[in-house]
């Protein structure tokens, strides 16, 4: 079975299929995030999962967030920003911070002690607050890289993203974790 290569110094064919493109990237599963900046009035959170680590030493985070989305303008603005990893139990939050209001969720962020304008999700897989130390552009995105602060780890299951659903890791067995697909 032979595969056609594919050249990489030869520019996006006219019929780029942005769609089969997303859908292609959607095979990599991710944990999901509520990124948070401000507090009180000023509080704006979204839903991510463009979210990973940068540095160990120094502990650095990075999130992806999209030129139109309105948390960009937010956190090109801020100094502070942070992410709460959202756990199994919190698919509810994860849409609400996605633009699908939820009418029985009141979602509950808890401040962080020295830093007014970061606030984190209680009873989130973990959180982290974090200082911009960079902003980076790329394409339709920037990638605001963040000196963590202060975290937290609770011993909650993370969601997961896959495919266009949500899921969670089923309790580990000798066979280690298995995943399990959420039904919208």
């Amino acid at each position: 079975m032979h595969a056609q290569a594919l050249r990489i110094d030869e520019p996006h064919p006219a019929g780029f299929d942005e769609r089969r493109f997303r859908r292609a990237l959607g095979r990599f599963a991710t944990g999901v995030v509520v990124i948070s900046t401000g507090s009180g009035e000023r509080l704006h959170a979204m839903t991510a999962n463009a979210f990973m680590s940068g540095s160990l030493k120094p502990p650095l985070i990075v999130v992806s967030v999209g030129q139109r989305a309105r948390m960009h303008e937010r956190l090109m603005a801020s100094a502070f920003f942070g992410v709460s990893v959202l756990s199994d139990a919190q698919e509810a939050h994860s849409r609400h911070f996605a633009g699908e209001p939820q009418s029985r969720l009141a979602p509950h962020f808890a401040p962080v002690e020295g830093l007014a304008d970061v606030v984190l999700l209680e009873h989130a897989a973990a959180r982290f607050a974090a200082r911009v130390v960079d902003r980076h552009p790329c394409g339709d995105h920037t990638l605001f890289v963040g000196e963590v602060l202060v975290f937290s780890l609770d011993e909650h299951a993370p969601l997961i993203f896959f495919g266009g659903r949500y899921g969670s890791v089923a309790a580990c067995s000798t066979a280690g974790p298995s995943f399990a697909a959420s039904h919208d």
